[in-house]
């Protein structure tokens, strides 16, 4: 009985490798044409600080150091014509927040910031309101060093 048994499944086993179909006939043809130039970084935020023009971000460099931006807030409004430039994600902790900077072509494009939106979250602070932030009022995002 137990041979049988052995043998049935060893059988079903076979079959059923045999008549498997792994796709690759239905899959679609890949071609280079259709592949974009959009490229992305994600970096870990330590800190944001909100201004009255705009936010400033301190985030972690590869590894070692720490570099700071400035995001206007007006990138956060859009149009059809032009679309926005900063976007934002929740995440639960501060552990979880980071950066993505969207870039197509080499050509920067949005800011993605997926941080806690509650403020009251150690990863929140003030910028003295009183004083304009410098940088809050450019068009497109300069190369940071990651």
């Amino acid at each position: 009985m137990k041979k049988i048994i052995m043998i049935l499944a060893l059988l079903s086993v076979f079959s059923v490798a045999l008549f498997a179909d792994n796709g690759s006939a239905n899959a679609p043809e890949r071609t280079e044409g259709k592949w974009t130039d959009m490229s992305y970084v994600n970096v870990p935020i330590l800190k944001i600080l909100e201004g009255k023009d705009g936010y400033a971000v301190i985030y972690q460099k590869n590894r070692t150091g720490v570099g700071s931006v400035v995001l206007p807030k007006k990138w956060g409004n859009g149009t059809p014509e032009a679309p926005r430039k900063l976007k934002f994600r929740a995440v639960n902790t501060s552990l979880g927040a980071y950066m993505t900077v969207v870039k197509d072509g080499g050509e920067f494009k949005r800011v993605i910031l997926s941080i806690p939106m509650n403020k009251s979250n150690s990863i929140w602070g003030m910028v003295d309101s009183r004083k304009n932030m410098d940088g809050a009022d450019k068009d497109t995002l300069e190369d940071l060093e990651f």
